[in-house]
Parts: structure tokens; sequence; C-alpha cells
């Protein structure tokens, strides 16, 4: 009998020791990735950021292209108008042109031929009058040719004033867009990084717990050992309490099943992620319950599992509770199947009441359905 305690003891000191370097570097850990998830989150925030502004652009992109579009019509507009001014033009340079022509292609002789023709005193007159009239008539036509002249080139202008001003806002709207599209790939970029950051880090906790684990399996085991030969030397046993249920399911009385496991949009950092458990909905309070007999081997705060129980099964599997509103049991704990081990909440990276369930061999999570199905 006392080299059995002997042993036992021997155990919890070698164990424990391990533990506190476990618990150490698990510390650490925590706290890396801790820092981690702040990076991410102010990262995600950035580029939320960028997004709106991005958004932004788009929508004066948008308005820039109604302005451009309007700025279309009426370059149609004004071209159409120079068109019209072009044809008068041409139409009044080709009705001056066949008068000249008629009085002999000579502007001032042809007058004065008409003035030297007449017949008579009052014939005199009358083509002097003729020919006022006539050279008034001259004037207003070259007027409104010199008018629409200058009005081509007014409008000239303003058609490449209004082509000008178009390439500048597709210009500088290109430009917005890259420079901000640019920082969005840059901060994805360190985004995706701290993801891979933060999965190493989950990889060595993952790692540490599992050694833990182990170790801790091996003291149960000899406290077990002892613990049986204790009671059959006095004839008595013990068994555990709180069992509410016999089946293998860990949240009796809620079965649907709000995300399962594997890739998935995370609700949180809305990102591709593997989800390395099922998540099972249920109100703030309800009981969860171990799926089978073990130890538990962890009962505390982990990261953004929030309040978290691990267990240790007599098969060697790993179970985890996360997102707990209260941990009713602790480290070091025997446990049977159905009994109460946590009571569901939303600590940690949650976004409602549920439990966050996983099953891991040999520290590796793999899909739960087969062990509680």
């Amino acid at each position: 009998m006392k080299k059995i305690v002997s042993l036992i003891t021997v155990c919890a000191v070698v164990v424990s020791t391990n533990f506190i370097y476990a618990d150490n570097k698990e510390d650490n850990l925590d706290k890396k990735l801790n820092e981690n998830r702040q990076e991410q989150t102010t990262i995600v925030n950035k580029i939320k950021d960028l997004d709106e502004k991005v958004a932004e652009i788009e929508a004066n992109i948008s308005k820039t292209n109604e302005e451009i579009s309007k700025l279309d019509t009426e370059i149609n507009g004004t071209q159409e108008e120079i068109k019209t001014l072009e044809n008068n033009i041409k139409e009044n340079e080709e009705a001056l042109g066949k008068r000249l022509k008629v009085i002999n292609n000579n502007y001032s002789m042809g007058y004065l031929k008409v003035i030297l023709s007449s017949t008579s005193l009052s014939d005199f007159f009358n083509n002097i009058y003729i020919v006022k009239q006539v050279v008034e008539q001259d004037k207003i036509l070259l007027q409104e040719l010199d008018d629409n002249k200058v009005a081509v080139e007014s409008k000239e202008k303003e058609l490449e004033d209004k082509k000008q001003k178009q390439e500048e806002l597709k210009s500088q709207l290109q430009s917005d867009n890259e420079s901000v599209q640019a920082d969005k790939s840059e901060l994805q970029a360190l985004k995706n990084e701290l993801e891979k950051e933060e999965n190493d880090l989950e990889s060595e906790l993952e790692k540490i717990a599992a050694e833990a684990a182990a170790k801790l399996a091996a003291e149960q085991a000899a406290k077990e050992e002892a613990a049986r030969q204790e009671s059959s030397n006095n004839g008595s046993t013990s068994g555990p309490t709180g069992v509410i249920s016999s089946g293998s399911w860990p949240v009796p009385g809620h079965t649907r099943i709000s995300s399962p496991y594997g890739y998935r949009q995370h609700p949180v950092l809305n990102v591709q992620k593997l989800h390395t458990g099922v998540d099972i909905p249920a109100p703030k309070g309800t009981p969860a319950v171990a799926i089978d007999n073990g130890t538990v081997i962890f009962s505390g705060t982990q990261g953004s599992y929030g309040n978290t129980v691990m267990i240790q099964h007599d098969d060697g599997k790993v179970t985890l509770y996360a997102h707990n509103s209260e941990l009713v049991v602790s480290v070091g704990q025997r446990v049977q199947k159905g009994q109460v081990v946590t009571k569901i909440g939303s600590t940690g990276r949650s976004t409602g009441p549920h439990l966050h369930f996983e099953v891991r061999i040999n520290g590796k999570h793999t899909n739960p359905m087969p062990y509680i199905g």
C-alpha cells in the first residue's frame, strides 16, 4: 500500500512540474494568440474602412459616369450646333457668291454699272436706293457669316474643354481606385500572415493540451488503481453524481447544428476558415454533458474559446466544450457519460449562446459527428 502511495506521489510531482512548464508556455502562447487576434481585428476594421472608401469611390464613379454621359449628350448637341452653323456659313457663302457672279464677279464695279445704267433721273435715284438696300443686305449677310464663324470657334473650344474634363474625371477616379485597392491588397496580405500565425499558435496550444492530457491521464490511472485497491480492501464503491442523461449527445434536448465541422465563412472575422467542431445552439445556462467516461484535463478560459472544458476519455479521445457561461467540473475530476460538465453561454469569440463541441484524436481535431450521432 505504501509503495502505491509513493508511486502516486512521484507521478504527481513529475506531472505537476511538467504542467507548470506547460502552463507557462501555454500562457505565453495565449498572450501571443490574443495579440494576434487583436491585430487581426484592427486590420479587419481597416479593411472595412477601405471598403467604405471603395464604396464611396464607386459611388463617385457612378456619379461621374452620369456626368460623363451628360457631357456626351452635350458634346453631341454641340457637334450638331457646329454642323448647323457650318451649313449656314456654306449656304450664305454660296448665296453671296452667286449674286456676286451675277454682277460680273466685281463687287464695287457691279454696283457702279447698275447706277450708270440709269435712263433717267428718277431711274438713277431708284437704282441708288436698290444698290443701297443690296449693300445693307450684304452687310447683314457678311455679319452673319462672321458671327457664325466666331460661334463655331467658341463651340469647338467648348467641345475640347468638355472632352478634357471627361478625361480628367476618369483619370482621377482611376488613380483613387488603384490607390485604395493597393492599400486593401497590402492589408489583406498582412491579414493572411496573421491568420497563418494564428493557426500555428493554435496548433502549438493543441499540442500542449494533448501532451498535458497524456500526462494527466497517466496520473489519473495511477490514482484510480490506488483507489480500486483501497476500495477492494474496504469493500466499498462510489459513483458519480449529477448524471442527467445516458445518451452520447452533448446537449440533451437540443439537436440542431447551426454550424457543422469543416471550412466556412467565419461569422466574426468574415473570412474562409476551418471550423474545428460543431456548434449546437441552446439558451444560456442549458446543461452540456460528457459524451463518455473520462477525466477533466482543462477547466478555464482559453483564448477565443472562452470558458472551456476538455475531457480525456478512457478510449484516448479528447472532447472540448467551448463558449460556456459556467464550468461545473474542475481539472482532475473523474466524470461519467451523461454527467453535466458545463452550462452553455457565449464567452470568447462568439455570436450568441451555443456549445462549440470538438473531438480530438492524438491531439488533432476531427469531425465529431461519428462520436455523438
